[in-house]
């Protein structure tokens, strides 16, 4: 099944890093991407992707903007913000509204907990 993430990143290099590491991790998801946030609002209305990791500090919108407008138009989207400003303010910034927090640097490992924070979220549990 094919599943979309959007990478919002102002950093070219943390978005194919990202982007690599998802693709390494897990072929099936789709990857599209955006340099601020005003092009993820964009991006995020037109694709509805599954999964948005977003950072914070960029131009033109920055992360928890661009998250106050896409969260009711996207109800059903995981949202991870991932960021290098992990102080107090901007991970209770973050837990207000409702998505989760990533530290960067941009590893592997981060782009692993993106993906099983969404396969949480939608996948649940499957007992058998």
């Amino acid at each position: 099944m094919i599943r979309t993430v959007l990478i919002v990143d102002d950093s070219r290099v943390s978005r194919m890093m990202l982007a690599k590491a998802i693709s390494n991790l897990d072929a099936d998801w789709q990857i599209i991407e955006a340099e601020n946030g005003q092009q993820a609002v964009e991006m995020g209305c037109e694709f509805a992707p599954n999964l948005i990791v977003m950072d914070v500090n960029m131009p033109i919108m920055d992360g928890f903007e661009a998250v106050e407008q896409l969260r009711p138009k996207l109800p059903g989207t995981t949202i991870a913000m991932l960021t290098a400003n992990v102080q107090a303010s901007s991970q209770q910034r973050a837990e207000e509204l409702g998505v989760h927090f990533l530290a960067k640097p941009v590893t592997p490992a981060v782009a692993e907990k993106a993906l099983a924070i969404w396969r949480q979220e939608n996948e649940g549990s499957h007992c058998s």
